[in-house]
């Protein structure tokens, strides 16, 4: 395979935030952050009913400093995560920023105590409350899950030493483990793309099963089984204390959803999405010539599948004519995105695996977007690169609109604009497919694209209700959570021997980091449903929907589900919405696929 030189090329800038790591800059905003939060009680404490407006300045300015910090740090430790002097400095910055920033644990008590009348003379009188006003009401609207204000403050010390060093060191510790295949050497992310992406049967099957055996073996296992008792331990107590009803309702608050709502999501994707996998995978089991398939086929490439690499070039001129064909406003700011140097896409040594975009709102309301990836040049990399161009384009359009508190929508909806992204790379590259088989390949592509953001991360979800609940008798073994791992995995994919065998994949649980922050996966399968449903409106009203489109990203976290619904006539509180998003997803787009088989005579 030739070099691609522009891959190679295609690296962060990162110095519009800080020049370096020892950057004298960081000290400075670390010592204003000390002073103005030192200051903080002194001015506002008791002082709320009558300076609310100031008090939201001075946090306004706050975060944008120590967001634009802990960007930096983050975005260095992604690109070079054994880096100790990083390390040494992230570290020195979030205990003294957290300390500093422990000052201000009052304001949410005091602002969620202040009587209607108090609060809503000042908004009506101020710019700025009026603006943040969402932000404001979500306190308020909480507040009654807040402790006092010496608990709240002690637990803001602590933090630092909780489970996040935990989370940090689990993905140092991934950038160690190495895989050794048919002797050449691997990384994770390297391995789990032969596992995914090889055309040859057995490879795939050898890739997975050392990937299974390494996770077990090299103590990565042991140690994350212990991070995981440790922040369902620290979830467990928090939940009972605060008042939660259940396990999922911290997350869902955070999300501003309803537990119905949420419920309803799990029983459509356990019923209706999981039927759809099954005759997704039947499909590919006939394709394959096999009787069962092995774990490692779960994504494997189709026979007739072109094994073309794309070049990044030829990457991002799908990406962006996709956008483009759409929306110019959006291709517009992806551009500038590529002109900045905001996007790391070549895979190289101490990076870590995996795929990201990060959006800041720095100093002054000046917005920063960058996006991370480790691109091999497959189909599904095209889609990953359109997916987290469409995060992107999200955060610069609310982080203009809405300012650094109300940037970041909920994750149940942050998902949306970048699986629209996927669409809209999707709808492109199949309307210029004139070879049905490339055609066909491409339909089935999407469908295990979807399930693995549907199903699979319903089956996470079902994965951590089963340990977490456990988890409240005591400290869970590793055998405990491969258990709950081959359950879940059953449930949702079928019976041992009916589609698949589950031979060498117990381990596979260990390496999925968002386990550690409980509960986030099932955005994700929100995130496709939502969009899905919000695509089917394009399709219909495709002359007055970019505008709305627009205002909805520019939205931010200021509006919930059912309000960022409500200008395109659809509602996510019914349960007919979730089974919808999926007929008009992956069940149309293989009633086209068994169209194709059944014309190409591929399965007999």
């Amino acid at each position: 395979m030739k070099e691609d030189k522009n891959l190679i090329a295609t690296r962060w800038d990162l110095t519009p935030l800080y020049k370096s790591i020892n950057d004298k800059k960081i000290t400075e905003n670390i010592k204003r952050v000390e002073k103005i939060c030192a200051d903080f009680p002194k001015k506002y404490r008791g002082k709320l009913a009558t300076l609310l407006n100031d008090a939201l300045a001075d946090i306004i300015k706050i975060d944008e400093i120590v967001s634009t910090m802990f960007a930096y740090f983050y975005l260095l430790s992604s690109r070079d995560a054994e880096n100790e002097e990083i390390k040494k400095q992230t570290s020195m910055a979030q205990e003294r920023l957290t300390s500093a920033m422990a000052n201000l644990t009052f304001f949410d008590i005091e602002l969620g105590k202040l009587s209607k009348s108090d609060y809503e003379a000042q908004v009506k009188a101020s710019k700025l409350l009026k603006h943040n006003k969402p932000y404001l009401d979500e306190i308020r609207k909480n507040a009654k899950y807040q402790l006092s204000e010496e608990v709240e403050t002690i637990l803001t010390k602590v933090s630092p030493f909780l489970s996040g060093e935990w989370d940090d060191m689990m993905d140092e510790m991934e950038t160690k483990l190495e895989f050794h295949l048919k002797g050449k050497k691997y990384n994770l992310s390297e391995i789990l793309n032969v596992a995914n992406s090889s055309h040859k049967s057995k490879l795939r099957k050898l890739a997975l099963d050392e990937l299974n055996r390494v996770l077990a073996s090299s103590n990565y296992q042991n140690l994350r089984v212990r991070a995981l008792n440790l922040v369902m331990g620290e979830k467990n107590l928090m939940d009972s204390e605060r008042g939660f009803k259940n396990i999922m309702s911290a997350r869902n608050i955070s999300n501003n959803l309803d537990d119905k709502t949420v419920d309803a999501l799990h029983t459509a994707v356990a019923k209706y999405g999981a039927e759809q996998g099954k005759r997704y995978y039947t499909i590919l089991k006939k394709l394959l010539h096999k009787k069962v398939l092995n774990w490692a086929d779960r994504n494997a490439p189709l026979p007739f599948e072109s094994k073309a690499y794309y070049s990044w070039d030829d990457c991002v001129k799908t990406v962006l004519n996709a956008y483009e064909n759409f929306s110019p406003i959006l291709a517009n700011l992806i551009r500038d995105s590529f002109a900045n140097h905001r996007i790391d896409a070549p895979v190289y040594k101490g990076k870590t695996s995996g795929a990201y975009n990060y959006t800041v709102v720095a100093e002054g309301g000046k917005v920063y977007t960058w996006t991370f990836l480790n691109y091999m040049g497959t189909t599904r990399d095209v889609m990953t690169l359109a997916h987290e161009l469409g995060h992107s384009v999200h955060g610069q359009l609310a982080g203009a609109k809405q300012g650094t508190l109300q940037t970041q929508a909920p994750m149940a909806y942050a998902e949306t604009a970048s699986i629209f992204g996927e669409m809209l790379t999707f709808e492109y590259m199949i309307n210029h497919i004139t070879n049905p088989r490339e055609k066909l390949a491409l339909l089935l592509a999407k469908s295990n694209d979807w399930i693995n953001s549907v199903n699979r991360q319903i089956s996470f979800s079902f994965f951590e209700q089963i340990v977490h609940e456990k988890r409240k008798q005591g400290k869970l073994t590793t055998k405990d959570f491969n258990d709950a791992w081959i359950k879940v995995s059953k449930d949702m994919y079928g019976r041992d021997g009916e589609i698949f065998n589950y031979d060498n994949m117990e381990n596979l649980w260990c390496y999925v980091g968002h386990f550690m922050r409980p509960f986030y996966v099932y955005a994700y399968s929100f995130g496709e449903l939502f969009t899905q449903s919000l695509f089917a409106v394009k399709e219909k009203n495709p002359k007055t929907f970019e505008k709305l489109y627009i205002e909805m990203l520019e939205s931010g976290s200021t509006k919930d589900a059912i309000n960022l619904m409500k200008p395109f006539g659809l509602n996510p509180t019914d349960a007919k919405f979730w089974k919808q998003g999926i007929d008009v997803s992956i069940k149309k787009w293989l009633d086209e696929a068994e169209k194709l088989i059944a014309e190409l005579k591929l399965i007999k």
